[in-house]
């Protein structure tokens, strides 16, 4: 893990698996972005501070925001979200 430098590609796994761990509720949503913010268990201040903690120990991810997303996707933690039709807008 990374400590205040940017997050690469080959951290990806290990960010959403630490996440996880944490007890984040990361998901990507549809193909757009992901949260990770709340725990499963909101009341859980712990959990904040881990989730806090461990964003921060892995460094700058926007370049990876695909990535992440995509390795959400291939474990199953989406939200899907409905493309308006014809409009190109989500």
């Amino acid at each position: 893990m990374c400590s205040t430098a940017d997050m690469t590609k080959d951290e990806v796994r290990a960010f959403v698996e630490a996440m996880i761990e944490a007890g984040s509720n990361i998901e990507a949503v549809g193909k757009i972005g992901y949260v990770l913010a709340e725990p499963v268990d909101r009341d859980n201040a712990e959990a904040y501070a881990r989730i806090e903690f461990l964003s921060e120990a892995f460094g700058e991810r926007g370049p990876l925001k695909d990535d992440i997303i995509a390795y959400l996707h291939e474990i199953g933690r989406v939200v899907e979200i409905q493309e308006e039709p014809d409009t190109g807008l989500v």
